[in-house]
């Protein structure tokens, strides 16, 4: 997605690297360097804590069993204050999809290839333990947490992709409003997060990769609020292999029906980022079902295409002939 042009006044951009992609933040005034310094050691930290791509993160020493046990023969990780907010998003995203969205399944994109080395290989026997249905353990059975204290049974590799950068996007903007930035557009490698006057006419970019071209597909005009998008073409890298997965199976979604792109527009990107995904996993009614607030637009792969019903309301524009469900 990108932004059609900064809206008034917001003519001065950052450019800065988060969370492996390139993100650029707009406001009016340039964002001091003392203040860029600050800003970029608390994303370092974050991904210290999260990143399933650093060999030292918190993630990853857990997964590996180098955290110590509790008494009880838990696994506890210190997260930083306000990282409850991510874990009730995944509690609530997990139960909607019935399991589908799992931080659990990042050991599946290690087998089929996605892992800390790039190596787009996948492992042997890795058909034998994808999923949940093959005893993966899962968010359900394995995690809990109080507050901000995540727990597991045993030791797990923790992967907060589906809405790990929406949720690092809200807390730059956090961190811009006590700098007092009270206007800014926050473009997270295409999610953004908007806070301004004026609304900023988004396009909607038709996936890349195979029949797609990156061409502008829709529309949506945010004053307030982010839009966010995930598609089955990012991250491809081999036949029928990409990012977005059924973690109760531990294989990329599929099939004639099978979603391909989605977009989300919720209150917080870390909402619209995490709903993006679960769009491909599960049906929108019960999204909306489980009180998430938000509106959609997705395409699939038989090239049929569909709405929320209050999408022209935001207002915003799918350039096809949508059926509108929920």
């Amino acid at each position: 997605m990108r932004a059609s042009q900064a809206p008034g006044g917001l003519r001065h951009a950052w450019q800065l690297e988060a969370t492996g992609c390139p993100w650029a933040v707009h406001t009016r005034s340039p964002v001091p360097s003392a203040l860029r310094r600050q800003l970029l050691a608390r994303i370092d930290a974050f991904e210290d804590t999260w990143s399933r791509f650093r060999p030292e993160s918190l993630v990853r020493r857990a997964a590996a069993g180098r955290l110590a046990r509790e008494p009880d023969g838990t696994i506890a990780l210190p997260l930083p204050p306000g990282s409850a907010t991510l874990l009730d998003l995944y509690d609530r995203l997990h139960a909607a999809t019935d399991g589908r969205i799992d931080p659990l399944a990042g050991a599946d994109l290690v087998a089929l290839g996605y892992d800390a080395a790039y190596s787009f290989v996948v492992r042997d026997g890795a058909a034998q333990r994808l999923g949940a249905v093959h005893g993966r353990p899962t968010w359900a059975a394995c995690a809990r947490h109080d507050d901000d204290q995540l727990v597991l049974r045993e030791p797990a590799l923790v992967d907060v992709g589906a809405a790990g950068k929406g949720f690092l996007a809200d807390l730059l903007a956090a961190w811009l409003r006590e700098a007092e930035y009270e206007e800014y557009l926050i473009d997270a490698a295409g999610d953004l997060l908007v806070r301004c006057d004026q609304p900023v006419r988004i396009g909607l970019e038709r996936p890349g990769g195979r029949g797609g071209d990156g061409a502008v597909v829709g529309i949506v005009e945010l004053a307030a609020g982010a839009v966010c998008a995930s598609g089955v073409s990012h991250r491809a890298w081999g036949p029928g292999l990409h990012h977005i997965l059924d973690a109760h199976t531990g294989l990329p979604v599929a099939g004639a029906n099978a979603v391909v792109a989605a977009w989300a527009v919720a209150d917080t990107c870390a909402q619209a980022d995490g709903l993006a995904t679960a769009l491909f996993v599960a049906d929108p009614a019960s999204l909306a079902a489980a009180r998430f607030a938000y509106d959609f637009a997705l395409l699939r792969a038989d090239g049929s295409a569909a709405v929320s019903r209050t999408w022209r309301d935001l207002p915003a524009e799918l350039f096809t002939a949508p059926r509108r469900d929920r």
